[in-house]
């Protein structure tokens, strides 16, 4: 999604100054201590380390950042929080042993090689059209527990989990979310920066427990998540899941190559003996041209349908990003005014994949971006929502989202660009569109 760059952006920032902070401490350690430490157990690429054990490669001692295996550490270091499975200790002394073992440390990381101890190892499952606001977890993170949280109503509180969440006080219909992103590799991914597995420990009980289904959505706009294989992604589903966990989604817009999505494809087809029940979705950016030309799909997108095509892969959807097509043209959108008609050009969006690539509406969903969009004259009102919740329920599409849900707040004044925070209208009131999906859905 595309404001997912605003509110990334700055956490991403704060990860690499934390990064820089850490190398340049560790320098200074390095230069006040003249008694170099002595080289831990030599790293071997087939031991399996819990978090916080301890090894050496090539004259540096390197410590887990949670459970990894086959993780070289020269190449995969950095401070906890990075994403990458181990921390540079600094240099060492000495050749160390060759190591045998399955790791020492006590850390608290929680995942393991079956994807983290957090998974159930169940899934929900989804019937009819499916509602789910994506929520951006960086936006209000704390980020001393991980736990997703929420500044939508005035008040920063966490989005389930407790008297005082957003679902136990003022949401208490909102039956789905799709948490986003989760980017990466498979098995190593993070959420801004936080560990996947510490990631899935802080809210997937929570998330459970309240009777929310959720999506793990992965990639965006600024990044890529990539997984090579069926048991990594096994693996990756199993981290994340309880009964509640109905869908993975990816969301394909940051410069996968066509290998990167086909062997994606490949493995959640393959995932599906493990997850008959787990629906697979593709988020794609898309046009809405009115002009006769069914233009929708970009090139990557249609490389996504190539490759599912190609695919034994049976349950998934096509999630189409009914947002920021630009100045009001036919061979874009649907005109009205001068101006990109959003309600009617998701509607439109949804008719030329349909016609371009035979996909069923039982297979298409829509996610518009509520209020003002990037492309600034592109707006989507409440009006807007009726429409295309009307359509999705008149055709059986498989959902409707929006993005996001952090947004659905009124700005203190109106604003003429998309804002992380707040929808950029004024008179509207906090979670006014997810009342209106809600609603409109019945």
């Amino acid at each position: 999604m595309k404001t997912s760059r605003i509110s990334r952006g700055l956490g991403f920032a704060a990860v690499a100054a934390g990064v820089v902070g850490a190398s340049l401490a560790g320098v200074g350690a390095s230069v006040a201590n003249a008694d170099t430490p002595s080289c831990a157990t030599a790293w071997s690429a087939s031991t399996a380390y819990s978090g916080g054990a301890t090894v050496s490669e090539n004259g540096t001692n390197y410590t887990a950042n949670w459970w990894t295996q086959g993780n070289d550490p020269a190449t995969n270091s950095g401070p906890t929080g990075s994403g990458l499975p181990w921390t540079n200790s600094g240099a060492c002394s000495g050749s160390g042993s060759t190591g045998t073992g399955t790791g020492t440390g006590t850390g608290t990381g929680t995942g393991t090689g079956s994807g983290g101890s957090t998974g159930t190892g169940a899934t929900g499952s989804i019937s009819g059209t499916f509602f789910s606001p994506y929520k951006d977890v960086t936006s209000s993170l704390n980020w001393n527990t991980d736990v997703m949280q929420t500044a939508v109503t005035g008040t920063t509180i966490p989005v389930v989990g407790g008297s005082n969440s957003l679902v136990a006080t003022a949401e208490p219909n909102l039956k789905g979310i799709s948490l986003a992103f989760a980017t990466g590799t498979c098995g190593s991914e993070n959420w801004g920066g936080v560990a996947g597995a510490d990631f899935a420990a802080a809210n997937v009980p929570a998330l459970d427990a309240a009777g929310v289904d959720y999506v793990v959505s992965t990639g965006g706009a600024a990044g890529s998540f990539t997984c090579g294989s069926t048991a990594a992604m096994d693996s990756f589903i199993q981290r994340y899941s309880s009964n509640h966990l109905v869908g993975i989604d990816f969301d394909i817009e940051s410069g996968q190559t066509a290998s990167d999505i086909s062997n994606l494809v490949n493995a959640a087809a393959g995932a599906q003996a493990t997850y008959p029940n787990l629906r697979f979705s593709f988020t794609l950016a898309t046009l809405a041209a009115s002009d006769g030309s069914y233009g929708g799909l970009n090139s990557t997108g249609g490389t996504v349908m190539k490759a599912i095509q190609s695919s034994s892969l049976t349950n998934y959807t096509i999630d189409l990003m009914t947002m920021d097509y630009g100045a009001g043209t036919p061979s874009v959108c649907v005109v009205s005014n001068g101006v990109c008609e959003m309600g009617q050009s998701a509607i439109q969006a949804a008719e030329n994949l349909q016609h371009t690539y035979g996909t069923p509406y039982s297979k298409i969903e829509l996610t518009p971006m509520i209020g003002v969009n990037d492309s600034s004259s592109n707006v989507v009102s409440l009006a807007d929502v009726d429409t295309i919740v009307s359509f999705a329920k008149a055709n059986g599409l498989a959902g409707v989202h929006y993005w996001s849900l952090d947004r659905d707040t009124p700005c203190p004044t109106a604003q003429t660009t998309a804002s992380a925070t707040c929808n950029s209208m004024s008179g509207t009131t906090a979670l006014e569109y997810t009342n209106r999906f809600l609603s409109d859905l019945g």
